[in-house]
């Protein structure tokens, strides 16, 4: 009796976890393609900010934006050393962009899981909305996180319900010998 109802609940917290998991894989896709969006969105705008700058580079310095960038850092006045220091920070900035957005067109999933810019992230998660493409990559990811999640909940499942029913056993045992 106690093992059918276990195994009844078991069946339907099963098809629960199973339907809730596909429906947060569903949303994996349109996560992933907001997150491509903001990526490049915010690379185009770091490459606009430093636009002035290569303006004066190739006036200046031959277009080495090194140079120009050493020439604001070496001068005496704080606050145009300072500038100097932005800079560097756009610069840093655009290559690590550049670099994610060339990792993220290679294979965004794996970019994702691997190495994603963290700001970019945090930004489309606060203003993401659920979405749910239907196209291929949408219900596959939906099948993979479902099975995935059902069967770690069903794994633990199992090891509650073994342990239940050993710590059941036991004390039956100890019950049986005691009288």
């Amino acid at each position: 009796m106690l093992k059918d109802i276990i195994r009844w609940c078991r069946h339907y917290v099963r098809l629960c976890v199973f339907f809730i998991a596909a429906l947060l894989g569903l949303q994996v896709p349109g996560f992933v393609d907001d997150y491509g969006h903001a990526l490049r969105a915010s690379n185009d705008e770091v490459t606009q900010a430093i636009a002035p700058f290569k303006d004066d580079a190739k006036q200046f310095f031959n277009g080495s934006l090194e140079k120009l960038l050493a020439h604001y850092q070496q001068s005496d006045d704080r606050i145009y050393a300072k500038g100097g220091d932005n800079l560097a920070l756009l610069l840093e900035r655009q290559e690590q962009l550049e670099n994610a957005v060339a990792d993220y067109q290679s294979n965004p999933y794996w970019h994702l899981l691997t190495a994603p810019v963290i700001d970019v992230g945090q930004s489309v998660w606060q203003s993401y909305r659920p979405q749910i493409q239907l196209n291929m990559a949408s219900l596959g990811s939906a099948l993979v996180v479902a099975l995935m999640v059902t069967w770690c909940v069903e794994g633990l499942f199992v090891l509650l319900t073994s342990a239940l029913l050993a710590v059941l056993s036991l004390f039956i045992n100890v019950r049986s010998t005691s009288s």
